[in-house]
C-alpha cells in the first residue's frame, strides 16, 4: 500500500511539475510576444522617422535642407570615347531631378573630361567617372528604397549613379547597363537618370575592350593603366 501511495503521489508530483512547467512556458511566451510587439512598434516609429527624413517635403527651420526636386527637364550629352566613338545620352531631369541636375552641373564644369571607364562586368554594367581627388558633395539617392519615386527601370542602355552602401552617397561615378537583366538587382536601389539614345555599340565596344584587359578582375574592375579614357562629356542640342 505504501508503495502504491508513494507512486500515486509521485504521479501527482509529475503532473504538477508538468503544469508548473506549462505555466512557465506560457508566461515566457507571453513575455516574448510582448517584447516582439514593443519592438515592432518602436521599429515602426524609427522607420517613419527615417522615411520622413528622406521625404522631399521635409525641411525648413530646425531640420535638414530639403533637396530641390523641381522637374529639371530633358537634356542631352555627348560622351566622346576617342577611337571607340561617341555616345549620346538623354538625361531625364523630370524622372530624377536631383541626380540629373548634379550630373549636368558636372558636365558643364568639364568634370568628366579626361576621366575613365574603369569597370566592365559582362551582362551587367560599365562604370566610370571617378576622381579620387575631387571634393564633391553627395546627393540624395532618388530611388524607391530611399523614399523617392523613380520610374526609370535599369534596362539595357540606362545610365545610373554608382554609390556606396549609404543610399545618399552618390557624387560623380555613373554606370551604363549592358543588359535588361540588370533591372532585377538595380531597380529601386540606384538612381537611374537617363538613356543611351545613340552609340550603344560604342558602349559595347568599350565593355569588350575592358573585359579583355589582362588586369580585368573581380566584378570587372581594371587597373588604371587599362582604363578607357573619356575624352569629353558635353551638353549638346539633339534632334531625334
Amino acid at each position: 500500500m505504501g508503495n502504491k501511495k508513494k507512486g500515486k503521489n509521485s504521479n501527482y508530483k509529475i503532473s504538477f511539475d508538468k503544469q508548473e512547467a506549462a505555466d512557465k512556458r506560457k508566461n515566457r511566451i507571453i513575455l516574448i510576444v510582448g517584447i516582439l510587439i514593443s519592438a515592432l512598434v518602436l521599429g515602426g516609429i524609427i522607420a517613419a522617422i527615417v522615411i520622413s527624413s528622406n521625404d522631399p517635403d521635409v525641411g525648413g527651420d530646425g531640420g535638414p535642407q530639403a533637396p530641390d526636386v523641381t522637374p529639371y527637364g530633358i537634356h542631352y550629352v555627348e560622351m566622346d570615347f576617342g577611337d571607340f566613338g561617341k555616345v549620346v545620352i538623354k538625361v531625364d531631369g523630370d524622372a530624377a531631378p536631383i541626380t540629373a541636375r548634379n550630373f549636368m552641373e558636372l558636365v558643364e564644369d568639364g568634370f568628366y573630361d579626361g576621366l575613365t571607364i574603369f569597370r566592365a562586368q559582362e551582362g551587367f554594367v560599365i562604370q566610370g567617372g571617378k576622381d579620387d581627388e575631387a571634393d564633391l558633395t553627395p546627393i540624395v539617392g532618388e530611388f524607391s528604397s530611399n523614399g523617392y519615386t523613380n520610374n526609370i527601370s535599369h534596362l539595357r542602355g540606362v545610365i545610373s549613379m554608382a554609390r556606396t552602401d549609404d543610399p545618399d552617397s552618390a557624387t560623380s561615378q555613373f554606370f551604363i547597363t549592358l543588359h535588361d537583366q540588370a533591372k532585377y538587382s538595380l531597380d529601386g536601389k540606384y538612381a537611374a537618370f537617363g538613356y543611351v539614345v545613340e552609340g550603344m555599340d560604342v558602349v559595347d565596344d568599350v565593355a569588350e575592350a575592358l573585359m579583355e584587359s589582362p588586369s580585368s578582375g573581380y566584378m570587372g574592375f581594371v587597373d588604371d593603366s587599362d582604363a578607357i579614357t573619356i575624352i569629353s562629356v558635353k551638353k549638346i542640342d539633339y534632334q531625334k
